[in-house]
């Protein structure tokens, strides 16, 4: 089996690391993958740096064009893909999109989505063509699962792209409306968003900001450091962080909405649920419907529940272990991708 894949390899964002993940999980399964980048990682760069050795030798595989292409990017450099099959792998953040994302993804020949949110998005709001759920999974082995000891000082943490969508401003109000200031906790900011550094100095000094790019093993350690994940975002495609979080057992508060329905069980992570909804602010154009809004109320009190019930939270974490590694692993997910693109050989 030889493919194209089309779309961003950079890993300091969503598009990117899951592109990189996509290639290296369908070469392991013996899929011929020859990457055409739009964006690449340029030798000598941070974003370059982080790469493993595996992953710097399949992006750098010399172009060789293929019946069959994937693409994953927004539905705005579709025009990029140059393949007699053209299949789409894209996904939105919010709950309907408009004309210049459907029509795109009407002049493909399928469209493959993370998650049943995202295929009724796209089919209600006008996609054609077929649509199949292929969930993009989570590095697993980067992320293995970690008995945390019991800490001096209880660490909140998020990780992401910080701003608006991913619900930080309430997370902040949360934190410091909910615990004292003698209280041993902490909350710990990592914003792949350099604009948020403008928050680095906060008045609170329980809070800590930080913007720095990690390599995939500091991503892990910082992640062991926690003793909470809170990740109250309004809307995700996919909704990485969290998973990666849970992957190493970590106890994880989420919001129940879009891209992380699937992972949003009361068995595995505690729920946020939407208190109500209002439209998106998007950058990303024609993504015009509705994002989460969720009970400050409510954030606040499972912040506190996980804080008092530690040992709780903990089998929670090593049961949303369990969930990530078995149905949300790479290696699962490029199987599903594998079998779908055995029905255009």
């Amino acid at each position: 089996m030889k493919i194209n894949y089309y779309g961003y390899f950079t890993p300091f964002g969503g598009y990117g690391i899951a592109n990189i993940n996509w290639v290296t999980y369908l070469s392991r399964l013996g899929v011929e993958v020859y990457p055409h980048a739009k964006f690449i990682s340029q030798p000598g760069t941070p974003e370059y740096n982080v790469l493993t050795n595996e992953q710097k030798e399949i992006l750098a595989t010399p172009f060789e064009k293929q019946k069959i292409g994937i693409i994953e990017t927004t539905p705005f450099d579709f025009d990029i893909i140059d393949t007699e099959i053209k299949i789409a792998n894209t996904m939105c953040e919010s709950s309907e999109i408009g004309e210049d994302w459907v029509n795109p993804c009407n002049a493909m020949t399928a469209v493959c989505v993370p998650n049943e949110f995202q295929k009724e998005v796209f089919i209600r709001s006008g996609v054609r063509v077929p649509v199949h759920v292929i969930r993009h999974g989570t590095w697993t082995e980067m992320f293995p699962y970690y008995e945390r000891p019991k800490r001096d000082v209880f660490t909140f943490g998020i990780v992401g792209y910080l701003n608006e969508r991913k619900g930080i401003f309430d997370l902040i109000r949360a934190f410091v409306s909910e615990f004292d200031m003698d209280e041993p906790v902490r909350l710990y900011l990592k914003s792949s968003n350099k604009d948020f550094g403008f928050y680095s100095n906060f008045t609170d000094p329980r809070i800590t900001t930080d913007i720095r790019h990690l390599k995939p093993e500091e991503l892990r350690d910082l992640y062991y450091s926690f003793d909470c994940f809170v990740f109250p975002s309004r809307a995700e495609g996919v909704g990485q962080p969290p998973r990666e979080a849970m992957s190493t057992g970590l106890p994880t508060i989420v919001t129940n909405y879009s891209g992380l329905e699937e992972i949003a069980d009361p068995q595995w992570c505690y729920p946020l649920q939407p208190a109500s909804f209002s439209r998106g602010v998007n950058p990303v154009r024609e993504q015009t419907g509705d994002w989460a809004n969720i009970d400050i109320q409510e954030l606040m009190y499972w912040m506190r529940y996980v804080y008092e019930h530690q040992e709780e939270a903990k089998e929670i974490g090593r049961i949303g272990s369990q969930e990530i590694n078995l149905h949300h692993s790479w290696p699962a997910c490029a199987q599903e991708m594998v079998e779908l693109l055995k029905e255009f050989i």
